[in-house]
């Protein structure tokens, strides 16, 4: 299986602690994002594998996460990102499984490719937000309407970074969504990958291996995507290109 070799060619990396990782975290950075199969996953970490360490915590290299996403009843941050609005946000509570950690996160998207986060440790998962923590989201659009969890999202991530430590690369696959009416969809063929970076250097290892393998950037929401795909009834058209292209990947993983 796929998944074996990925697992296979991920232990043949230097690791890093968590602890080292933290210089890297770059809260405040400059995202690209790509969209890829499992094969294709395996030839970019065979191209870059001299180049990165993996974060490893107990001898463990791929990770659980579990994510819970919140919006207004009509879906305003969703179709805020939909119709493509600057300066808008995604509000999610995000349980690392296997280390017991969970936060709660206002993830903003800035001015061109700038991301910003900011999170707060919490005791659980939330499933609902707590009145106290409204004020964080500080979202002009929101009007002060209340927010509620709309989509659960499963995933297994590996985290690398470079030897510099001057970027992070994170890669989600086994992706699976679920909504309120516990209707659920996997895309277990989709790699999505960040690369995460105080600064943009497309001279990159990572970068200049993904373009040799004819891999593009891609913009890519876990929680617009999985919208799109479990609320059909809810505009998506600006989404169809990557809707399209994740129906490419099923149909090669079923060849």
């Amino acid at each position: 299986m796929l998944f074996d070799k990925i697992q296979e060619c991920i232990q043949s990396f230097e690791s890093v602690s968590l602890k080292q990782l933290d210089s890297v975290q770059l809260q405040n950075r400059i995202d690209t994002k790509y969209i890829l199969t499992k094969a294709e996953l395996l030839q970019l970490l065979e191209g870059i594998k001299e180049e990165q360490f993996v974060l490893e915590i107990d001898n463990v290299r791929i990770f659980n996460y579990q994510t819970i996403y919140f919006d207004t009843a009509n879906y305003q941050f969703y179709k805020d990102h939909h119709n493509g609005c600057v300066n808008r946000v995604k509000v999610r509570s995000r349980e690392y499984i296997e280390s017991n950690l969970c936060f709660y996160e206002i993830k903003r998207k800035l001015y061109g490719t700038r991301t910003d986060k900011q999170r707060k440790k919490v005791n659980e998962i939330y499933h609902s937000v707590p009145e106290d923590d409204y004020n964080l989201i500080e979202y002009k659009r929101l009007h002060n309407r209340p927010i509620e969890k709309k989509i659960t999202n499963y995933f297994k991530r590996i985290t690398l970074t470079n030897k510099k430590f001057t970027e992070r690369i994170t890669i989600d696959l086994e992706i699976n969504f679920e909504n309120q009416r516990q209707e659920k969809i996997a895309l277990p063929n989709l790699c999505v990958i960040e690369v995460k970076q105080g600064k943009s250097d497309v001279f990159s290892n990572t970068i200049q291996v993904l373009k040799k393998l004819r891999i593009h950037e891609t913009g890519f929401s876990k929680y617009a995507i999985g919208v799109s795909l479990l609320e059909p009834s809810i505009k998506h058209n600006n989404f169809k290109p990557i809707l399209l292209k994740l129906n490419k990947i099923k149909a090669y993983a079923n060849n």
